[in-house]
């Protein structure tokens, strides 16, 4: 091999290494614009600005498109708050999640049928008590207090659901546990 032949591959081999690194330089831009622009959608969504508690929401997997399923938190928190979930809580929540508009073809179906079939972190009570603050602080009164209301008669239809003997002793204590928790959340 002459020395041309030998510059011609040693220069193919540098352009190669070059696109190999360019290409990934671009990845990783690609990425981190993306991540910006997810982010920029979630703050947007929320009407808030934030940048924790959207770091905090995407970390737990919610995305602007499944931004509707964390106000089903509650509900899922309160359905596991025995560290069990039986079928009328299941039932309980999907309904609840069906009046919301979050069905099997909608985005945040998935992260929703997550929580229902693994028990969540003990952070997502966390994630969603800063949720709900950002989003309450960008409430008026008469707006928060629907609010309040709302996700309330939710958490306790679906704490009902299991139901308990003859009506008696229909919410357990660790129900009413949650369910103080979530309305400290929201006053």
């Amino acid at each position: 091999m002459d020395d041309r032949q030998l510059a011609e591959r040693g220069n193919r081999l540098e352009e190669e290494f070059f696109a190999k690194q360019n290409a990934e330089a671009v990845a990783k831009l690609r990425a981190a614009k993306e991540a910006d622009e997810q982010r920029s959608e979630m703050a947007a969504e929320l009407g808030v600005d934030d940048p924790e508690l959207v770091s905090q929401l995407l970390s737990h997997g919610v995305t602007p498109a499944g931004l509707a399923a964390i106000s089903l938190a509650p509900l899922v928190l309160v359905a596991w708050s025995d560290r069990t979930l039986d079928e009328k809580e299941r039932r309980a929540v999907l309904e609840e999640a069906g009046q919301s508009g979050i069905t099997p073809a909608s985005p945040g179906y998935e992260l929703l049928e997550a929580w229902l079939n693994e028990i969540p972190s003990p952070k997502l009570m966390e994630t969603w008590t800063a949720y709900a603050q950002g989003v309450a602080a960008s409430l008026d009164a008469t707006q928060r207090s629907e609010f309040r209301e709302t996700i309330m008669k939710r958490a306790e239809a679906v704490a009902k659901a299991a139901g308990g003997f003859a009506g008696i002793k229909a919410v357990s204590a660790r129900e009413k546990g949650v369910l103080e928790q979530i309305e400290t959340a929201l006053s």
